[in-house]
Formats: structure tokens, C-alpha cells, sequence
């Protein structure tokens, strides 16, 4: 049989045409007979979009919140010379600042399951990350480099930025699909898929480090040597420490949900959260999404064993130590894409993708008590859709996305679901 030798690039190309225990610490039946109040009702009625501070062609749009929970919007503002502005609003008091510019000039990553980010650290302090391609004359292949700047003045002004995958001197590695968690008010931790094993064994790295806003950053840390090839990653900070969750790998190419923690400075080996026993032979780019309040730590994820696809969500008390067994949350179509947000009183609110006729849809989903699924109802459709990004903000949860038109122009759009 003649050997097909497929590059790394051509498989991520190929990929975009496209618990810790299995036991279950604590029980759904359980905790919805406890005596929860079960929170109010969220429906279609507290949704409505917002005007954009972005204009018309950017792509790759991240939300997150300050601690006073005014949200922070970031995007990218693609040139037509290869390069971009990677540029973000504060909106205070209904209205979004000023867009501010971060970095321009390079050659930002434009992969839309990669989108650049800024957290905040505190209300002054914050840190954006972003993906882009070497910036030197010769060809750089796959090689992609993982920048940092920091803020210490609100985003008035940004730190020169900051190579954190790697030693400048080392060669090109393709990797990217960051997360990032803030640990204290100057300090956050990363986690990232790195590549450069890629050619000499054909697996993809997650890789840790922590960064401060004064630049200075901790050793490399090589948490798990086998992972999937492009979903993207994520990471909290809970009342036990770190959690971080991301789509493990086999060499039977099984591509089930791989959780992570750290606790008081070290990190555990990984864990399968109730595998789904998923065989695909590309990457989905698909990745989970995770969201912590104190020790109560939620969990969502798309798998699609035996060809069904589904959109998951787990629930657990202990920060990620222990779930409970998963809801199923889609209708039957899903495409994944998945993101939640918790809330009071044993809430949450989910957000994902369906499929209807060639037409995507962006759900919503109300779990009450971790256990009373309200009916989904619709935010959105389109039919070229990029990844959701999902934020509890002071006034509800602002959601955002970058959706192409027929003529394959990308727009930013920005909503807000209220929640009482």
C-alpha cells in the first residue's frame, strides 16, 4: 500500500472543510430535589442586538468583562496587505468607548476557532493575546507565534508585545488556540496547542506558562503531549485552582474531552470526562468551553459518536474535581460551538449552533436547578457563521460572533440576553 504523507497544514485545511471520572460524585436527581429556588425564566423576550463598534470586514470578534462588569469587545480589522489591527471597546453605561488599536501591522492569525482576546486582571490591569505569523522576509511555513501585551492604565496605552510559545531563536512551530485565566490582579496563566513535534511525530502539544503584566513569564510547561490538532481550548480559575479543558487525542484517533487542574501549583495528569468514545480521523474544530463561580464550574462540549452530533453540559460542586452525568442540550442538528454562562441559584444559560436546511441557528438554553431544561429558542441564523464568544456582564450576558454575508463580507454582531 503506498503511503499518503499529509502535512500538518493540509490536515487543519482538511479539518475546516469539515471527567475526571467516568464514575458520577454527585447526582442530578439529587440536586434538583434540593431545596433551590430555581431562578427566573429566560427567554427569547430578554434578547436584543446591539449597534457594533467594529466596522464592516472585521472578523474574530472575543468578549469578556471587566470586574465591575463592564464588557470588553475585541476584534480584528483585516488590510489588504496581509496584515490587520487587532483593536477592542469597553462599553460603559450603554455605550461602547472609542475603538482602541492593541497591535497592528502583523500578520495576525485570521482562523475564526482562534480569536484573539483581552482579559482583564483587574479594572486597570489587562492582558491581550493573540496568534499571527512570523514577521520576517522568509518563508515561514506553518510557524505560528503567540504574542502577549499588557495594560496597566485601563488600555490607554499597551506594553511592546511579547513571544510566549517559544524562544525567538527556535524554529517555526504551528501552533495557536489560546486561553487564558487571570490569577491575581498582575499575573495570568495560558495554555495553548503547540506543534512542534508535529514533523518529527505527528502530535500536537498543550503547553502552559504563567505571564505577568510586567512581562516577566514562568517556564514552559508541557501538560499533556497528545492532543487534537485545532479545537479550541479553555480555561478558568475555580475556588480548587485552574481547570482547563481541551479535546485530548489517541493514537486511535478518539477525540474525547480531556480535563486538566491546578491545584496550589501543580497541574494533574489529564482525564477523560465521561467519554463519548468519538472516532473522527481530522480535527472537528470544535473545542469546549468552560465557565467557574467559586467551586460551582460548568462544562460544554459538541461530540458526534456514530455520526450524531450533540452539544453536552456538565455541572460540578468541587471545581472541576467531580461532575455530575451530562445534559444533553441540542435538538437533533447541532454543529457545536458551544458556550455557557452560569448564574444564580443553580442556573445556567447555554448557547450553540443547529443546522436547518443549510441555515445556522444560535440556540439559547436555560438550565434551571442543574437540572430543568426550559424550551431553546433562537437568537440568530445566518448562513455563515463563526464561533459565539459568551460573557456575564452587569446588565446580562453579551454575547458575540462574526457572521459573512452572500458576499462573503464579515460583519461583527454583538447581542444581549438580560437575565433578571
Amino acid at each position: 500500500m503506498k503511503k499518503i504523507e499529509i502535512t500538518r497544514r493540509k490536515l487543519l485545511q482538511a479539518s475546516a472543510a469539515l471527567g475526571f471520572t467516568a464514575a458520577v460524585p454527585f447526582s442530578i436527581a439529587g440536586l434538583a430535589g434540593c431545596n433551590v429556588k430555581p431562578g427566573s425564566r429566560i427567554t427569547a423576550n430578554g434578547w436584543r442586538e446591539l449597534a457594533t463598534p467594529a466596522p464592516v470586514g472585521s472578523i474574530t470578534p472575543r468578549v469578556t468583562a471587566r470586574e465591575n462588569g463592564s464588557p470588553i469587545l475585541s476584534w480584528l480589522e483585516p488590510k489588504n496587505d496581509g496584515a490587520a489591527a487587532f483593536r477592542f471597546s469597553i462599553r460603559r453605561d450603554g455605550s461602547w468607548s472609542q475603538p482602541a488599536t492593541i497591535a497592528e501591522g502583523f500578520l495576525f492569525s485570521r482562523d475564526r476557532a482562534s480569536a484573539p482576546g483581552v482579559i482583564a486582571l483587574s479594572n486597570r490591569n489587562l492582558i491581550a493575546y493573540w496568534s499571527q505569523k512570523p514577521a520576517r522576509k522568509e518563508p515561514s511555513g506553518n510557524a505560528i507565534e503567540l504574542y502577549i501585551a499588557a495594560s496597566t492604565d485601563g488600555g490607554e496605552h499597551w506594553s511592546t508585545p511579547a513571544l510566549v510559545n517559544r524562544a525567538a531563536a527556535q524554529p517555526g512551530e504551528d501552533n495557536a488556540y489560546a486561553s487564558v485565566a487571570a490569577l491575581n490582579g498582575t499575573q495570568a496563566a495560558m495554555i495553548w496547542l503547540d506543534g512542534r513535534s508535529w514533523e518529527k511525530d505527528k502530535r500536537v502539544l498543550l503547553m502552559s506558562r504563567m505571564v505577568r503584566t510586567d512581562g516577566a513569564m514562568s517556564e514552559l510547561s508541557l501538560l499533556d503531549p497528545d492532543v487534537c490538532t485545532c479545537c479550541s481550548t479553555a480555561l478558568v480559575r475555580s475556588g480548587s485552582g485552574l481547570l482547563a479543558a481541551y479535546r485530548g487525542h489517541t493514537r486511535e484517533n478518539i477525540r474525547d474531552i480531556s480535563l486538566l487542574q491546578n491545584v496550589a501549583g501543580a497541574w494533574s495528569q489529564p482525564r477523560i470526562l465521561l467519554p463519548d468514545h468519538w472516532h473522527i480521523e481530522a480535527c472537528p474544530v470544535n473545542g469546549p468551553h468552560l465557565d467557574a463561580e467559586g467551586q460551582r464550574t460548568a462544562l460544554i462540549w459538541f461530540s458526534a459518536p456514530q455520526d450524531q452530533p450533540e452539544v453536552k453540559l456538565a455541572f460540578s460542586e468541587d471545581g472541576g474535581a467531580t461532575f455530575a452525568s451530562p445534559l444533553r442540550l441540542d435538538t437533533g442538528n447541532a454543529l457545536g460551538r458551544a458556550q455557557v454562562v452560569l448564574l444564580p441559584a443553580h442556573s445556567a444559560v447555554a448557547f450553540w449552533l443547529e443546522n436547518e436546511s443549510g441555515t445556522a441557528r444560535l440556540l439559547a438554553r436555560q438550565v434551571r436547578n442543574y437540572a430543568l431544561l426550559d424550551e431553546p429558542f433562537e437568537l440568530s441564523r445566518g448562513g455563515n457563521f463563526g464561533y459565539p464568544h459568551a460573557a456575564r456582564v452587569s446588565d446580562g450576558i453579551l454575547l458575540a460572533w462574526a457572521e459573512k454575508d452572500k458576499e462573503a463580507l464579515s460583519r461583527v454582531r454583538v447581542g444581549l440576553l438580560r437575565v433578571a
